[in-house]
Order: structure tokens, then sequence, then C-alpha cells
């Protein structure tokens, strides 16, 4: 089916709204802007409106009468759904305003360039819309034409929150969050409304006019009047109601002044907003901060690449909160400090090698001694050295140097192994000749007091027969000096003279005898 002129112009509009929104979401997600993200959601009724209108456009050409209520009914269904989920999503970001972070927004030069287009993409497609409107004479398309000037009124409350966000009024942001929250909360009531409204009729929902609540809403304006202030007033006062969970701290704020700096885990009341306001911080969360990786000077004038990672939690609330800005970014440079004292007294090779365990546990004393003087509130739990090498451009020779003293290593490896082998081979040997001296020691000694007492032993008896004794020896040594010749032995009382000496070869008998008396 071919769409005509006013069909068209709504198709091209909602293309255009998609676009708005994602532009919205991503400014959101960028700044961290809770205006932003109440506008897209506005931008989001706005889409469902214009696909009402196109819905009706397009049935009202259709001959089917009946199925066109059919389809009406279902979209009356829809149309309940999404202005449910348009309510929860204002009451989502409603409660995140009110709640006890503080956001801190980032890029809002650009952001507010970027939403500041926003009012110009709305204006151009609101004029367009009341002009094809007026053209085609389409009442629901003028209509839808005004309705989006009012997401482009959003997007101005949007611009000035930011805008006061950058001149110092940080709450503005906030502000332009519950105003256009306010606007989302009342396109889901007229969505919502006109359905039920409706499904009753049986036609489509009449949310094409700006005033349609309080068209509709004049015979019920009694009764309001009587309930409504106190509901609102309960609901408002409800908003005072927080929870700290069991890892958290709160900090409560009376018109920007801390009142109460450490409350404990549980449920609490506080003033509603804008009188009070809480902050959460979380205790017990373990954050992590990283230096940057720089040259650092060691103890032996080497240059070496450092970059360590520390890890750290809140120690004192109220310093984390409110004694620094960038929590993260001071740790960091707390630790490169610390770590750029503790690198100047090492050696290189002890940095590069078995001194990182030392080096780390001396880095986290000092950067949470430079760390308690700025009352940062945090307690470093770990410090642990990521890189630590040389620079690049004399990386070849440390790993020359790195090479040679492995060999060092080995070669030392290789000498001990020598040594430990050698040593008790010669330790062995040693006690072997040891043992044997002694041997020889004791056998000589043994031998020496043996023939001391056989030298002692014939002294004695020496002296006891002197004569018989000097006389063997004698006989003793001339049997030495003279051997194989006959000796006669004769005492020396004989005189020799006058005494025969008879000798005999063997025998003795007459002959032998006679013989001897011949010579």
């Amino acid at each position: 089916m071919q769409l005509n002129r006013k069909e068209r112009t709504l198709a091209v509009t909602i293309g255009v709204n998609v676009g708005l929104i994602i532009l919205k979401l991503g400014m959101a997600w960028y700044s961290g802007s809770l205006a932003l993200k109440a506008g897209a959601w506005h931008s989001f009724s706005d889409i469902f409106v214009s696909g009402i209108v196109l819905s009706g456009l397009i049935l009202t050409r259709r001959e089917d009468v009946r199925r066109s209520h059919g389809i009406s009914r279902i979209e009356n269904v829809v149309a309940l759904i999404i202005g449910l989920l348009i309510l929860y999503a204002g009451f989502d970001i409603f409660m995140e305003v009110i709640r006890a972070e503080q956001t801190t927004l980032t890029n809002v030069p650009v952001v507010t360039a970027g939403a500041g287009l926003t009012i110009v993409i709305c204006f151009f497609m609101a004029r367009y819309k009341i002009f094809v409107g007026r053209e085609t004479n389409s009442p629901s398309l003028i209509a839808d034409g005004f309705h989006s000037k009012l997401d482009m009124y959003s997007s101005m409350v949007v611009v000035v929150g930011l805008v006061g966000y950058q001149v110092g009024l940080t709450t503005m942001d906030r502000l332009a969050a519950v105003v256009v929250v306010a606007l989302v909360a009342w396109a889901g009531l007229e969505i919502m409304f006109g359905a039920s409204i409706a499904l009753r009729a049986g036609g489509l929902p009449d949310v094409l006019h700006g005033n349609f609540l309080l068209q509709h809403g004049a015979k019920w304006s009694p009764c309001l009047r009587k309930i409504s202030a106190p509901i609102l007033l309960t609901t408002y006062l409800a908003t005072g109601i927080y929870t700290v969970g069991s890892d958290q701290v709160a900090i409560e704020k009376r018109f920007g002044k801390p009142t109460a700096t450490d409350i404990q885990p549980g449920i609490h009341y506080r003033l509603p907003w804008p009188f009070s306001t809480v902050d959460l911080v979380d205790v017990d969360k373990v954050r992590t901060a990283e230096t940057q990786r720089s040259l650092m000077l060691t103890g032996d004038e080497n240059l070496i690449e450092v970059g360590a990672t520390v890890h750290y939690s809140v120690q004192s609330a109220f310093d984390f909160a409110y004694g620094v800005s960038e929590p993260e970014k001071i740790v960091g440079l707390a630790t490169e400090s610390a770590l750029r004292q503790i690198i100047s007294r090492h050696r290189v090779d002890t940095v590069l090698t078995e001194g990182k365990a030392d080096i780390q546990e001396k880095t986290l004393t000092a950067a949470q001694e430079i760390l308690n003087k700025t009352k940062a509130g945090v307690r470093v739990i770990a410090v642990q050295l990521v890189k630590a090498s040389p620079p690049e451009e004399v990386l070849p020779a440390f790993q020359d140097v790195a090479s040679a003293k492995e060999d060092q290593v080995t070669y030392l490896n290789e000498a001990y192994a020598y040594k430990n082998e050698v040593i008790p081979a010669s330790r062995g040997q040693a006690a072997e000749i040891a043992a044997t001296a002694e041997a020889y020691r004791e056998e000589k000694i043994t031998r020496s007091r043996g023939d001391a007492g056989s030298f002692q032993t014939r002294l004695t008896a020496f002296n006891e027969n002197r004569e018989i004794t000097q006389t063997r020896l004698y006989i003793e040594t001339m049997e030495r000096i003279l051997p194989g010749v006959d000796k006669l032995i004769v005492d020396k009382r004989i005189d020799i003279q006058t005494t025969d000496l008879w000798m005999f070869n063997g025998r003795l008998d007459g002959g032998s005898v006679l013989e001897g008396v011949q010579k």
C-alpha cells in the first residue's frame, strides 16, 4: 500500500525521532547526564504518539471496518503498556535523581553542543509536521507537530541544565532531569488515559492534543483536589527513605553541608531532596589504579621503564568523598612517586630479577604514607609491578648482559658440581692416607716398644752374667767376622805354650789319636 503525503511525513519524522533517541542516549552515556537520559525517553513517547497518528491515518482508509476496530483495540492495549513503560522509565530516572550518589558529568561542552543540535532537530521536525498538516488539512498531524514542540522544550531544559553545570551549578542537571521527567510522566499519562477511553469507545487513543488531560480531567477535578495533595506530599516525604548496603557507608548532607559522615548499613531517613542528600561510598570495594609507564633511575644510574598496578579500598568515607576530587589519579601519582624513591635505592639487576617482591612491599608502605599525608582516605592493599624493563633503545645490550650472567651462573654451577665431586674424593683419600700413617705409626711404636723390651731383658740378663754374655757375644761376632774358618776357643787361664791340643776330623778312635800324636 502506497503512503500518502501525511503518512510519509509521519514515517520520516518517526525515523528522525529514532535517530534523536540514539543521539540522546549516546550523549547521556558519554557525559553521565540524567537530563539527557530523561529527554531520550520523552522522545520515545513522541515516537509512539506519531505511530498512533500514523496508524489512525492508515486505518481511516481501510474499507473493512470490523477489522479496523480489531486492530485499533490491539493498539489501545499496546498504548496502555507503552504508557506504563514510559511512566516507569520516568520514575526510574526520578529515583536516580534523588538517590545519594552525586554524578560527575564529563565532556560537558561537547554534549551541550549536541543537546543544542537536538533542539534544532525538534524545532524543524515540529514545523514540518505542522506545515504538512495545514497543507493537507490534517488536525492530527498538526497536533502531533505541537507535541514535538514539547520535545523541543524538554531539550531546551536539558541545555539549560548542562550550561548551569558547566558554570558551577552542579545541581542544575538534576533539576533539569526532574523537569523533563515531569514532561515524560505527562506524556505517559496522556497515552494511558487516551488508550483507556479509546478501549471503551472502540476507537484510536485520543492523545493528539497537548491539553488532553486538562479536557478529560475536569470531571474528576473535585476528587483529585482532595486526594492529590496528601498523595503528593506522602510521596515526596517517602523519597527521604534510603538504604545503606552492607558494604557501604553513607554521608548525609543538608543544604550541601555534611551533617553525618559515618552512617552504617541499614534503612535510614533524611529530609527529601533538595533539603538533604546522601552520598553512598562503597568502602569494601577493591578499586584499581595504574601508574603511567615511565623511565626511572636506579641506584646504579641506569634507566628502566616501570609501570605498576595498585589495588586499594576506602579507609575513610568522608576523606575519600570530599578530600580528593579524583582518587584513582591521586593513588596512581602517589604510587608512582613512591616507586621512584624505592627504585632509586636498588641496582638495576635487583629491580629486573629477584628484588621485585621487596620493591613492591616497600612501595606499598611509602605510597600509604604519602596518601595518609594528603588525607585521601584510601588504604593501599597491594602494589604489583606489571612492567620493569630497560628502554627499547638499549634492550639488546641488556639482553647480552643477561645472557652473559646466565652463562656465568652456568659456569658457577658446573664449578660447584666439580667441587662437590672432587672435595669428597680428596677427603676420602686424605682420610685413607691418614689412617695408613696412623697404622704405620702404631706398628712402629709397638715394634719399638717390643725391641726396647727385648733389649731391656737382654740388658738385665747381661748385667746378671756379664762375662758369659761377653764371651757369647764375642764368639758370635767372631763367627760373623770369620765365616768358613776353623776356630779354636781356649780358656784364657790355659797356657797355650804348655798345652797339647788334640784335633779330630769327626772321628774319635785309636788311629786318629795316634795320627795326632805323630803330627
